[in-house]
């Protein structure tokens, strides 16, 4: 088995058992405890969980701030953000929620594709606004410093005015039963909005993320039409979310 094969089995073990043990691993994985202690260490350097002692824990991804988390996994986010943008047709009213993977989804935007972009994301819209094909239109409210995006009841007002084609939305973390969760509760009014109002909801979802749960529920999984992933992901654990009738690729 390559390293990365068995990284990947060790982050799904983490993520169906919120820990996993040094020594149950190298049983599972058939190497020496050695060998997974050093995988653990690089997998922590890597910001992909928390080492202790003994094993290791899930890492609170939303405990980084907004820089960490821009430079956590960029090339994997981008992979995603290139299939998303396979979804995107010139025309089309778009929305972009907050989120550093839907950041990489708006530089993957190619300079000939003409749209209309509604975001609440300051760094989403720093980066649209020299794209010449893009009119960008900018959501205001309270700007939530921890997450760069404009919340509240003045940003849900504004958003009820528009209709989007296609909304990407930004997700801490997805559980088949749970739903989408955030940390933070101030901006769920506006998560909420923007799928409310969208024909079609679309998220990037990075494998860390699949069931898991934070404290404060955005939406029921059945609202999320599209989940865009990336092979690591088993097909057993998108089975679970395909039964509910999301489109998985």
């Amino acid at each position: 088995m390559l390293k990365k094969e068995r990284q990947d089995l060790i982050l799904m073990k983490l993520n169906n058992k919120g820990k996993v043990v040094v020594g149950e691993l190298a049983v599972d994985l058939g190497v020496s405890e050695d060998t997974i202690r050093r995988d653990l260490t690089e997998m922590d350097n890597r910001l992909l969980l928390k080492k202790v002692f003994g094993g290791a824990l899930p890492l609170n991804r939303y405990a980084l701030n907004y820089t960490e988390r821009e430079n956590f996994e960029p090339e994997l986010k981008y992979e995603l953000a290139l299939k998303g943008v396979n979804l995107l047709k010139n025309g089309q009213l778009v929305a972009i929620d907050g989120s550093t993977t839907n950041l990489q989804l708006a530089r993957a935007i190619p300079v000939n594709l003409k749209l209309t972009v509604i975001t609440n994301s300051l760094s989403i819209a720093g980066e649209l606004c020299n794209h010449k094909n893009i009119e960008v239109v900018m959501i205001g409210g309270n700007l939530f410093r921890k997450i760069m995006t404009n919340v509240g009841d003045s940003a849900v007002q504004q958003l009820k005015e528009y209709y989007p084609d296609i909304c990407f939305m930004g997700a801490y973390a997805i559980h088949p039963l749970m739903g989408v969760t955030s940390p933070y509760e101030k901006e769920i009014s506006v998560k909420r909005q923007f799928i409310k109002s969208s024909g079609r909801v679309v998220t990037l979802i990075i494998p860390n993320k699949f069931n898991v749960i934070m404290p404060y529920k955005v939406c029921d999984m059945k609202d999320i039409t599209t989940i865009i992933t990336d092979k690591r992901v088993s097909s057993g654990i998108l089975e679970e979310y395909e039964k509910i009738g999301i489109e998985c690729i």
